[in-house]
This record gives C-alpha cells, sequence and structure tokens, in this order.
C-alpha cells in the first residue's frame, strides 16, 4: 500500500510538472491557428485590393450600423467563417449564428438579408483598423471608415497606404462575454476609451496582439507596446502615411486595463 501510495505521489508531481507545458503548448497551438487565419484574410485582402483599386473600408451608417469588411472579403475567402475569429477567443465571437447570439439580420450591400451580420452591438474577435489614431482627422488615416454619412472620407485607394509593410490592417480585438460592454467590437482603436475596450488590441496571447499588416505578413507584438501613445514607431503603424501624428494627443491607457489579460 505505502508503495501504491508513492507511485500515486510520484505521478501527481509528474503531472503537476507537465500541465504548465501541455497548457503552453495549447496556446501556442491555438495562436498559430490565429496567425494562419489572418495570413488567409491578408490573401483575401490583397485580392480586394487588386479588384478594386481601393482596401474594404469599416461599416456602413445607413439604417443602422452594418460591416462591410467581412462580407467582403468572405467572397475570397472560399465560404470559410472560421478564419474570421480567433480560435483562442470567446467562441461565442465565432462568425456563426448557431453559437453567436449578438449576429444580427440586416439587408446587405447586394439588397439581399444578410444573417450573419455584423453591427455596433455584435461580438467579434478581429477588428479593422478602420480610422488610425482619430476619426476626426483630415484626411483620414487608417484604411477607410463609414463607406456613408457625415464622417466619411470616400475609401483608401491602393496608393494611399505609403508602406504597406509598415500598415496596421487587421487584429485581434477583446470578445466579452458582458454583450452590454460591446463597442463597435469589429473596429480596431488603440484609443479607444470606452469601458469595454472592446476595439483595443487584445492581449488574449500571452498578452501578445497577432496582426496582419497591408503587405500579408503578420507580427505577434507585446500589446502593451501598441497602444502605447509615446511609442512613436506603433504611432506611425496605425496610419496610412506612416507618420506618427504627435500632433493628435495623447491618449489614456488605463494600467489595470493595460495589465490585464483578456479575451
Amino acid at each position: 500500500m505505502i508503495e501504491l501510495l508513492v507511485v500515486i505521489a510520484i505521478i501527481a508531481i509528474l503531472a503537476a510538472m507537465l500541465l504548465p507545458a501541455l497548457t503552453k503548448a495549447k496556446n501556442k497551438s491555438k495562436q498559430t491557428s490565429c496567425i494562419n487565419n489572418l495570413r488567409q484574410l491578408g490573401i483575401a485582402n490583397t485580392m480586394y485590393l487588386h479588384d478594386t483599386g481601393q482596401y474594404t473600408a469599416c461599416i456602413r451608417t445607413a439604417g443602422g450600423f452594418y460591416y462591410i469588411w467581412q462580407p467582403r472579403l468572405y467572397l475570397y475567402m472560399g465560404s470559410n467563417r472560421k478564419a474570421f475569429s480567433c480560435p483562442a477567443a470567446l467562441p461565442e465571437a465565432a462568425w456563426d449564428i448557431n453559437i453567436n447570439t449578438t449576429l444580427r439580420t440586416v439587408t446587405g450591400l447586394d439588397g439581399k438579408p444578410d444573417n450573419y451580420a455584423v453591427t455596433d452591438t455584435t461580438r467579434f474577435s478581429y477588428g479593422l483598423n478602420d480610422w488610425g489614431l482619430s476619426l476626426n482627422y483630415r484626411p483620414q488615416l487608417g484604411l477607410g471608415g463609414d463607406i456613408d454619412g457625415g464622417l466619411s472620407q470616400g475609401p483608401i485607394r491602393e496608393s494611399g497606404v505609403r508602406s504597406p509593410v509598415q500598415m496596421i490592417v487587421l487584429g485581434d480585438v477583446p470578445a466579452l462575454k458582458n454583450p452590454a460592454l460591446i463597442s463597435f467590437n469589429a473596429n480596431m482603436d488603440p484609443t479607444d476609451p470606452t469601458q469595454g475596450h472592446t476595439q483595443w488590441p487584445s492581449n488574449r496571447h500571452t498578452y501578445r496582439t497577432d496582426l496582419l499588416f497591408a503587405d500579408g505578413h503578420v507580427e505577434t507584438p507585446r500589446r502593451n507596446d501598441v497602444i502605447d501613445p509615446k511609442n512613436l514607431i506603433w504611432r506611425s503603424r496605425w496610419n496610412n502615411d506612416n507618420n506618427p501624428h504627435t500632433d493628435i494627443p495623447d491618449w489614456t491607457v488605463n494600467p489595470t486595463w493595460a495589465n490585464q489579460l483578456d479575451f
């Protein structure tokens, strides 16, 4: 009996030692899948750009907010909706009407009902860099925000991005369980001041975020570097002119939010 207890104790110790390694491997696997998703979206983005000469822009405002970057890229994705969500994010953030109850039915760009419509209150795990560092800046700094309404400045042409290798296109954003905290969750904005900060880049990959750039490559920097207003390199990478725009006031980064691991 004593020998059996010793064996059981040894097994328990070995399992305890192995568990962190297994967890780390699982998390790494999910991040790898996330990177692959973003690369696929990057290919779709490049194909859309070549076909139209412009970036997808972000959202339609007429008749209620309706995100257009997903359906525009979806045309090049071979019916693959799974690539539009991070495997490490909350499952309920998937672009799947059977899982994500925050998806809506809205009239799409083709005039037909879109049962998978992403709106301003939809939980999502990837966001588009629509406005860069400021939605009020003229000319616009991101990849195109609203396609209509008072804030619209028209599309961003291919020539409108000075350095594609430096320009952030898409990336991880937090996917919160509480729908009351969701606010334009399919945008990505380092200055987001809302309570749920659902437009911030997410740090779900061990405090790192996965980001797709306009040339199609993906990087995995520390999220807190990406949102740091004092980091001029990252400030530049949010803007289509590759300028840090220090004329735009620094935003506040709440340490409680910044140092908390999200999903």
